[in-house]
């Protein structure tokens, strides 16, 4: 059977589990402070595929910040800074709609953190505007908006998946997945809007996937902020 996987995203504007994993001091040197987005992108471990065994997701979160800052550099606009509330409030999300397997800005599972204005404001309310970017795709190379695949399933439990001439379809890099993600939002008018808002000025993005998927399943989410 040929089953067809095709990417999804949702957009919340505001103008304004339990344990999650937050920014490392040392994550947060390495990947935001000591470094450029230019310089951050020519890293050589972007170019090598995921290996769910040994995922690093803050080293994909930073990839998808610093590619959000480069279609800003094209458009001439500040660059986002980073910001570590923001980080925490999207860590929550995402790891939220993986856990409770939904997709959608609203949270009607965790109630203290139903909306986005509620999770951003949980950590940090000294914001005058705010938003928010999720997204979900899978983490597959594959050309065209829709992956079209089979399953082959191997003596471990885990899946081989294959196109429609019987070639195997490899897990991403780094580097491919962060850009099809940043380039998925980049393609949606309002994602697009909010990415490209001057008003705008600090960011956290952060991604969470879920192996019991097939294929793996990621879900992403951006928050935006400006301080008062």
């Amino acid at each position: 059977m040929i089953i067809k996987f095709k990417p999804s995203f949702s957009i919340f504007i505001l103008c304004l589990f339990g344990v999650f994993n937050l920014c490392a001091q040392e994550v947060y040197d390495k990947y935001y402070t000591s470094v450029i987005s230019a310089d951050f992108l020519s890293d050589d471990n972007l170019k090598n595929r995921i290996d769910l065994s040994d995922f690093d997701l803050h080293f994909l979160n930073a990839a998808v910040f610093h590619l959000t800052n480069i279609e800003r550099s094209h458009e001439d606009l500040p660059l986002f800074g980073f910001y570590d509330n923001l980080y925490k409030s999207a860590v929550l999300h995402s790891e939220s709609m993986i856990k409770y397997d939904y997709f959608d800005h609203v949270n009607r599972i965790q109630k203290k953190w139903r909306t986005p204005k509620e999770r951003i404001f949980y950590f940090d309310d000294s914001y005058r505007s705010l938003a928010e970017n999720i997204l979900e795709n899978n983490l597959l190379e594959h050309e065209g908006e829709i992956l079209k695949y089979r399953t082959v399933k191997n003596s471990d439990g885990t899946f081989l998946y294959l196109d429609l001439n019987g070639n195997e379809i490899k897990y991403g890099s780094y580097f491919y997945i962060a850009k099809r993600l940043v380039i998925q939002w980049m393609n949606s008018p309002p994602h697009r809007a909010n990415i490209l808002d001057e008003n705008l000025r600090l960011l956290g993005c952060s991604c969470d996937v879920d192996e019991t998927k097939v294929p793996v399943m990621i879900r992403c989410t951006q928050n935006f902020g400006t301080i008062k």
